[in-house]
C-alpha cells in the first residue's frame, strides 16, 4: 500500500484571498465613506478617519501580497522526500535509497545521506501539531532514527 504526505506551509496568518478581500472591503468602505461624507450623513472628520483606516489595511494588504512569496510545501511518498531547504529557494528531493539516518528537532528534521551531506528540514511553518508528528512518524517508518547524544545525557542523568 503506498502512503504519501503532502502538507502545504503557511507563513502568514491570513491567505492570498484573504488580503484580495481586505483590499475590496478597504475600496468599498472608502467609497461609502465618500458618498455618506458628500451628503452630509456623516462629518468630514469621520470621513478622513475612515479613509485613513482604509488607507492603512490597503498598504498592509498590498504589502504582504508583495512580499509573499510561492508557499513552502512537504511531500512524502514512499520512495522519496520533498521540501525547500532551510535558506534556501530550490526544492530538494531526496530518495530514501540514498539516506543513512535522521535526527528530530522541535522545529526541524536533519537528514544525513550516505554520501556524508547534511540537509535540513523546517517545521516551522506547520502550525498543526499533530502533522509534525505525522511526518516524524511516517520518516521513522522509512528511515533509522538517532538520538541526539545530548538528549541521551540528559535521559541519563
Amino acid at each position: 500500500m503506498k502512503q504519501s504526505i503532502y502538507v502545504k506551509c503557511e507563513h502568514c496568518l491570513f491567505s492570498r484571498l484573504a488580503f484580495f478581500i481586505f483590499l475590496a472591503s478597504a475600496a468599498a468602505i472608502t467609497v461609502a465613506a465618500y458618498f455618506l461624507s458628500y451628503s452630509l450623513l456623516i462629518s468630514e472628520l469621520s470621513a478622513y478617519i475612515i479613509y485613513s483606516f482604509s488607507l492603512l489595511v490597503t498598504v498592509f494588504s498590498l504589502y504582504h501580497l508583495y512580499k509573499e512569496k510561492k508557499s513552502d510545501y512537504i511531500y512524502l511518498t514512499d520512495e522519496e522526500i520533498w521540501f525547500k531547504e532551510k535558506n534556501q529557494n530550490q526544492t530538494v528531493c531526496l530518495k530514501f535509497t540514498n539516506l543513512n539516518h535522521f535526527e528530530t528537532r522541535f522545529s526541524e528534521i536533519i537528514f544525513f545521506t550516505t554520501s556524508a551531506e547534511k540537509m535540513v528540514m523546517p517545521l516551522n511553518a506547520i502550525g498543526d501539531e499533530k502533522k509534525r508528528w505525522e511526518i516524524k512518524e511516517f520518516l521513522r517508518n522509512h528511515i533509522t532514527q538517532t538520538r541526539d547524544p545530548q538528549q541521551a545525557l540528559l535521559a541519563i542523568a
